[in-house]
């Protein structure tokens, strides 16, 4: 019982220690100020705010705010401070016209509205830069999403937009050495959590067109993934789950939806 008390501790420990490596999200970066912005509704969507890049370093932002906040002689707007220390994400492009009569070359004129370039590196945003060209969903959701790019990528391959669906494959690699899993999306509040594992399908999907070689490129990324979504099932009791596995007690193994953090979404 003891050593299994110790094993269980040593586990959780590693688990933190990971975490606490991971890069600062919103409410950690800006503190009292990210409640006080979401709390208040500064924006229509919670997701605004989280996603907004700031004018000038994140210490000096939060350093103006405890100061003014903290004179009640100041006259204070949240609001205005928001605008003037923050760019809000770039509107999407929402007047796209339909000019095809084709759908065919209407998805694929597409392609080109919901591409984004390489990232930047931006203290205090909560971006997760990727180094290749990648596809969004569009709208309010402004970055990559997992299990989402499988089947975006469905229709890369129907476009033969081949470059482009290994450039994913290349980014979704990066995240699972950077971070050891796919977060949601490329956004550190998302870091906690992850989707459904589709990284193996695309890898299928790219060796489709590009051969079997394509596993062998991503056989350490595809076992990296593997080992976090199974972490701990040689150890599990019949009947018991650690993070993202679980042993029935018949003994068959699932996996389940995990979030490392028991904090509300900070992008809702």
């Amino acid at each position: 019982m003891k050593k299994k008390n110790i094993l269980l501790i040593s586990c959780c420990l590693f688990v933190l220690k990971s975490f606490a490596q991971l890069p600062a999200t919103p409410d950690k970066v800006y503190g009292r100020l990210f409640h006080d912005v979401q709390m208040a509704r500064v924006f229509p969507d919670s997701k605004t705010f989280v996603d907004c890049i700031p004018k000038k370093a994140p210490a000096e932002i939060v350093a103006s705010y405890q100061k003014m906040t903290s004179n009640p002689a100041i006259r204070f707007s949240i609001k205005l401070f928001t605008e003037e220390n923050f760019e809000q994400p770039a509107a999407p492009q929402l007047n796209y016209i339909t000019k095809e009569k084709d759908i065919v070359m209407h998805i694929k004129n597409l392609w080109g509205v919901l591409k984004r370039e390489p990232d930047k590196m931006v203290e205090g945003s909560s971006l997760l830069p990727l180094p290749f060209p990648y596809i969004v969903p569009g709208g309010r959701f402004r970055e990559i999403y997992y299990w989402d790019s499988y089947f975006t990528m469905l229709g890369l391959k129907e476009s033969g937009e081949n470059e482009m669906m290994e450039n994913m494959v290349k980014n979704f690699a990066y995240l699972i050495d950077s971070f050891g899993h796919v977060p949601n999306g490329n956004r550190t509040y998302y870091l906690s959590r992850s989707q459904p594992p589709f990284f193996s399908l695309m890898v299928e999907l790219l060796a489709a067109v590009k051969g079997d070689g394509i596993y062998l490129t991503y056989l350490p990324q595809l076992e990296k993934e593997y080992k976090y979504w199974m972490e701990g099932s040689d150890k599990l009791a019949h009947g018991k789950a650690n993070r993202s596995v679980v042993k029935l007690k018949d003994g068959n193994v699932l996996n389940r939806y995990w979030d490392e953090l028991d904090i509300p979404r900070q992008e809702t």
